[in-house]
């Protein structure tokens, strides 16, 4: 006897599609790796001109050696990211 309609929807499959977790970490990661050198350069600039004005205020030359040895790190920084940035692209092709 059938006492009243019973409705069951149909049974779906459980989808194996992994959470979100491993892209979101994965995507947060390119995202550090691409703006890392930008924002250390920055953030140092910042500090190098606090630090050089407050060697300033000790001596003048002590701020000029502090800029000189800023700007030799800077440069040695440059090389060093050209070249990395140098060897993973590929050359181009005509």
């Amino acid at each position: 006897m059938l006492w009243g309609m019973h409705y069951e929807p149909p049974r779906q499959e459980k989808r194996k599609d992994p959470s979100g977790c491993l892209e979101t970490i994965t995507i947060s990661r390119m995202i550090v790796s691409i703006l890392l050198v930008p924002l250390t350069l920055i953030i140092g600039g910042i500090f190098a001109v606090l630090i050089a004005l407050f060697l300033l205020t000790i001596h003048p030359l002590f701020a000029l050696l502090f800029v000189l040895g800023a700007v030799l790190l800077l440069m040695i920084a440059a090389r060093w990211e050209a070249r990395r940035v140098g060897r993973e692209r590929p050359p181009n092709e005509l």
